[in-house]
């Protein structure tokens, strides 16, 4: 009779087709199969971006070199045509497209196909009812070529970048209304903007910016900005790459606005029926003569005269206490030990 496995020989013969030895440690195989997948995550990276290969195919059509050049001219031209589409992204315009024509252009088409209805284009941004603290925005960006250095990681100074997109989608979406000309004609500032870095993002690696409101006092709004990149396969938790800090302030010509004034007239952190009776301050009076939206100081319609006030706005009263904390928060985080600073910033 043939003896049975040993207790031991029985664990062992478990423990292999659960991936690990006796001991507990992984065994060759289970280690070897994390290799060869986080081997394929990162070749992953590499595989071309769609708008990478359409521009390929439009140089493919129209670069094409004529028969007559010689090997040399055709050899340079090729090598002239993949720099381009290795770097297009940073040919001339592409910042002021990607940052100021398309945000622009979809919001106004959105507004358009609303009936160009600012109270119907309000409500199809789901902000009434909602805290400032929940009107966030994300957008999504890779760390092309030409925005890494020589380590194979995005480069410091290209966080600003993507950090324009991401900044200039909130603003049109969330406080686009007030920036109009036929209405408030408000012109935000940018004052300040800081980074704090805890992770490289990797070459051609995709990561995501969340751009929200987290604090503002009489004049400042802070904005905070969260880049992360993709979790590794089998987690959920996005790594946290970088924090970023910008201070804001909106101007009507040369007089200050409230943040939680321009807010409220957005829709942020206002009931559905409280944004009704505050958006009638956009609504001429018959009876009265008001002026035309203006940048003139001297010429204020009621919507501006309101928003230019220095009497605090009373129903933001509710959000008090996280405002108060997030700012506390914030200024550590600026002007406090940078250390300690920057952990904070991870609590808003």
């Amino acid at each position: 009779m043939t003896a049975g496995p040993t207790e031991t020989e029985a664990r062992g013969t478990e423990a292999g087709k659960s991936g690990t030895t006796s001991d507990g440690s992984p065994s060759a195989g289970r280690r070897e199969r994390k290799r060869g997948t986080k081997m394929s995550e990162e070749l992953a990276r590499f595989r071309p971006r769609p708008s990478t290969i359409l521009v390929s195919l439009l140089a493919l059509r129209y670069g094409r070199p004529g028969p007559s050049r010689g090997a040399p001219r055709r050899l340079l031209h090729w090598f002239a045509l993949w720099l381009a589409v290795v770097n297009w992204r940073i040919l001339p315009f592409y910042w002021h497209a990607m940052t100021l024509l398309f945000p622009i252009l979809k919001a106004k088409l959105r507004r358009w196909k609303l009936g160009s209805s600012t109270p119907a284009f309000v409500a199809n941004l789901h902000v009434l009812g909602k805290s400032p603290f929940q009107a966030r925005i994300v957008s999504k960006h890779c760390a092309t070529w030409n925005t890494c250095d020589f380590m194979f990681h995005m480069s410091n100074s290209a966080y600003a970048i993507a950090l324009d997109e991401a900044r200039a989608i909130w603003q049109i979406q969330m406080i686009g209304a007030a920036m109009r000309a036929d209405h408030e004609r408000v012109r935000p500032m940018i004052a300040s903007t800081h980074f704090t870095y805890f992770a490289e993002i990797p070459i051609l690696a995709d990561f995501e910016v969340e751009f929200r409101p987290v604090a503002w006092d009489h004049k400042w709004l802070y904005l905070l900005a969260t880049f992360t990149t993709d979790p590794p396969k089998g987690s959920r938790t996005r790594p946290l790459n970088c924090l970023s800090i910008t201070r804001m302030v909106n101007k009507i010509g040369r007089r200050t606005v409230r943040p939680e004034k321009l807010m409220a007239l957005s829709g942020l952190g206002m009931d559905p029926s409280e944004w009704e009776t505050l958006s009638r301050l956009r609504t001429p009076d018959p009876a009265t003569r008001h002026p035309a939206p203006s940048s003139n100081t001297s010429h204020l319609n009621p919507a501006q005269e309101w928003l230019v006030s220095s009497d605090p706005f009373e129903p933001f009263q509710k959000y008090e206490a996280l405002r108060t904390r997030n700012l506390e928060i914030i200024r550590a985080g600026l002007d406090g030990d940078l250390k300690i600073g920057a952990e904070r910033l991870k609590e808003l």
